[in-house]
């Protein structure tokens, strides 16, 4: 069998698209957040709808690919950098026991 048939192969068996075969692993790629809507509510504009899901759109210099099971973002050139949001959670104070009580 020729080369490109059997990674086409693999890569089918390996539950991956053709085209993310095709890359080689060479576009960097991420997993959008995503959340769960429940009945009343609606995504927002920087989101988009995907089954039960509301989807974070992907950055500049990526592309959503709905192809499999999970959502992807593919970068379109390999520099292509994507940074990811920072927490917003601040830490408190150590927790100390009231000076009354042992330990």
């Amino acid at each position: 069998m020729r080369p490109a048939l059997l990674l086409a192969a693999a890569a089918v068996a390996a539950g991956l698209s053709p085209a993310a075969a095709a890359q080689g692993g060479g576009m960097p790629s991420y997993e959008p957040q995503q959340r769960l809507r429940t009945a009343l509510d609606t995504c927002s504009k920087s989101e988009v709808v995907r089954n039960a899901y509301c989807v974070k759109k992907c950055e500049a210099g990526f592309r959503m690919d709905l192809s499999g099971a999970k959502p992807r973002c593919v970068g379109l050139k390999p520099d292509a950098k994507y940074t990811p949001p920072a927490p917003s959670f601040k830490p408190g104070p150590a927790h100390r026991p009231p000076p009354n009580q042992p330990g």
